[in-house]
């Protein structure tokens, strides 16, 4: 008889899978599924076209042969649309104009695409940064939602692609600078201004959660304004990420790769702020943190409408709630929030401003926005809002803007680095950087393709033609 093996050794093999071959596995998995929903998606899109181009061309009475002519134009089309979509893109198809971002995993420039002139904001990242520090599962979240992402309420991406040495995001460009700029040069804002950029701000994170993508890091250096001050959600802050752990004593312990940096950068804002003695929302601040993601008990959504009610805090009283000269106290203070949590009278808020700042500011199980976005939306602090129209509406401060490569609304800082490699990558065949396989999307340039543009003209030939007895328009 054959002895059978041990009930150890039958078990072994997947005990020796590693978290992060797992993690490859399930990324190509990932990029299979999206590849083929993709494919669905454009099969379909593409027999509702079809069955609207020919219902037209019945409608005109075309014959055969016109028929028949309009199709093969339309193959045409189609054939030139794919081969300009499998070209690939590079850092050699865009030229630099200004670095307007710089963080702790890589930086931020305005660019111009050398084939349409098109100005683009370019998010560079170090891979080995990203890999050495584990957050290659953030920088593909932020490429998915971004990819998926197909609302006014998100910046959006128009390409991502990859070298041997770094990640690149292309995304449209907003001129307006991000709300905390805004924040530093106003102080506070009245309670009409901070309504009307909440409530866009709500709208922007309700359409993340409709994608089922929770942001955890909401601030206002995430939140970019357009030139007619409207708002759209990004990640340009290029924020610091937090190592935190519970001990035994459920006490947050906080591990700052570099906490003399997060001070220097606290008297940089001191000194821009001048006045603004208490409020240093900056890169790698902890400050706008829901209490359940630093004690890891498990958490929803509801994270985003507490980061809401912090930001909601600071437009109106000119500081974050928890605000510590160290991030490892504000930290604390958000855990021990009830301890901490207070409205200065001085603020002269209005009652529907305080019960909607401590609705947000709550504990999970209460907090407003649990049920949905609706129960926010009906807040008292609101009425007056159309929330489906409040983006064809006038934004309350409109931000400056020159020229089209305007970046007067983004800090200045010194290119320490050039923009292209100095020694270009070579190409190597079959290469693949398994940490980021399909981390590649080019956003569709013509989404109508060759048959809506051809639905198009018809409709305008349509429209120019009369019937022979029709009366001439007379010059008056």
């Amino acid at each position: 008889m054959a002895s059978q093996k041990p009930p150890s050794q039958s078990k072994q093999p997947d005990d020796q899978i590693s978290s992060n071959t797992r993690e490859k596995a399930q990324a190509a998995k990932d990029f299979i599924e999206r590849k083929y929903l993709r494919l669905r998606q454009i099969e379909e899109r593409k027999k509702i076209e079809w069955n609207e181009l020919h219902n037209k061309m019945r409608e005109m009475k075309l014959t055969h042969a016109e028929q028949q002519n309009i199709k093969q134009e339309i193959f045409h089309r189609e054939a030139e649309n794919l081969r300009r979509s499998r070209q690939r893109i590079n850092i050699y198809d865009f030229e630099p104009i200004k670095l307007i971002g710089k963080g702790a995993f890589g930086q931020v420039r305005l660019v111009r695409r050398k084939a349409t002139g098109e100005i683009l904001a370019m998010k560079k990242l170090d891979k080995t940064e990203m890999i050495f520090k584990n957050q290659m599962r953030h920088v593909k979240a932020e490429r998915d939602v971004l990819a998926n992402a197909d609302n006014p309420w998100v910046v959006g991406l128009k390409f991502s692609f990859q070298d041997e040495k770094y990640l690149y995001l292309v995304m449209e460009y907003l001129p307006g600078g991000d709300l905390m700029t805004l924040l530093v040069r106003k102080d506070v804002l009245t309670e009409a201004e901070a309504r009307f950029y909440i409530a866009e701000a709500i709208l922007a994170v309700d359409s993340t959660h409709k994608l089922n993508y929770i942001h955890r890091d909401l601030k206002p250096d995430n939140l970019l304004m357009d030139a007619n001050g409207h708002i759209k959600l990004t990640d340009f802050g290029l924020s610091k990420h937090f190592d935190m752990n519970v001990n035994k004593n459920n006490e947050t312990l906080l591990k700052l790769e570099d906490e003399e940096n997060y001070r220097q950068t606290l008297e940089k804002r001191a000194e821009v702020r001048r006045n603004r003695n208490l409020a240093f929302s900056t890169v790698g601040t902890p400050d706008y943190i829901a209490p359940e993601v630093f004690s890891k008990q498990g958490y929803c959504e509801t994270v985003d409408w507490w980061s809401i009610g912090v930001i909601l805090f600071e437009m109106l009283v000119g500081y974050p709630p928890f605000f510590s000269d160290k991030p490892a106290e504000t930290c604390y203070k958000i855990v021990a929030w009830q301890k901490h949590f207070r409205i200065p009278r001085e603020s002269r808020l209005s009652e529907n401003a305080i019960d909607l700042l401590r609705r947000l500011i709550a504990p999970a199980d209460k907090r407003l926005g649990k049920n949905g976005i609706e129960e926010i939306k009906s807040h008292p602090f609101f009425e007056g809002i159309d929330w489906d129209n409040i983006r064809n509406t006038r934004a309350p401060i409109i931000p400056e803007i020159k020229h089209e490569i305007d970046t007067s609304n983004f800090d200045n800082i010194e290119e320490t680095e050039p923009f292209y490699p100095v020694i270009p990558p070579k190409r190597k065949k079959h290469m693949r950087d398994n940490h980021f396989i399909g981390y590649t999307f080019k956003r569709e340039e013509n989404d109508g393709g060759g048959i809506l543009s051809m639905i198009e003209e018809l409709e305008q030939k349509k429209s120019l033609m009369r019937p022979a007895s029709a009366p001439r328009a007379t010059k008056k």
